[in-house]
């Protein structure tokens, strides 16, 4: 954990510069010091050594002499027009399109919420079939002009029961 935080607090770059050899001496010494009170820094200054010497072991690609003098004008020409190639096609990444978008983080929140709202409240069984006190599911009441209706059943139960109420007369 704390080599994580040495390298979120800036640690890296300061590594590669100890390793490069590319330090004022007061900062190196300071490096020094914290490199013997952590081993992942160590092993993170010797990784950077390796690829240093491994670069500088590596073939070096040669220009020819009209190559080389071609190269350089063309590569300031597309960097004053701006229409440098990219190597590949950007793509956004999937989090970018669904987190970074505003509005579909947004709808991705309401939606997460909408969602353990749901399950929430059907584990509460706060719709559906109320059981009455009698021991029934009651699965609706109809109040119409005619006469009030209301359909129950008894908890598992495949009969459903259809009552009708009188209108209460007018006398």
């Amino acid at each position: 954990m704390t080599h994580r935080l040495h390298m979120v607090m800036g640690r890296g770059r300061r590594l590669a510069a100890y390793a490069a050899g590319e330090m004022p001496t007061v900062v190196r010494d300071r490096v020094e010091a914290d490199l013997l009170r952590c081993p992942a820094c160590r092993r993170e200054v010797e990784a950077y050594r390796q690829v240093s010497r491994r670069l500088r072991a590596s073939a070096r690609a040669v220009l020819a002499p009209d190559e080389a003098v071609a190269f350089w004008p063309g590569v300031e020409n597309r960097i004053r027009r701006g229409t440098a190639e990219p190597a590949r096609a950007a793509r956004p990444a999937l989090r970018e399109l669904f987190w970074d978008h505003p509005r579909l983080s947004l709808a991705s929140a309401a939606a997460a919420v909408i969602l353990v709202l749901g399950l929430t409240l059907s584990q509460m069984e706060l719709w559906g079939p109320t059981v009455g006190p009698n021991g029934v599911e009651v699965l609706s009441i109809e109040a119409g002009e005619d006469a009030p209706v209301m359909v129950f059943q008894a908890p598992g139960s495949k009969l459903k029961v259809i009552w009708v109420f009188e209108k209460p007369s007018s006398s």
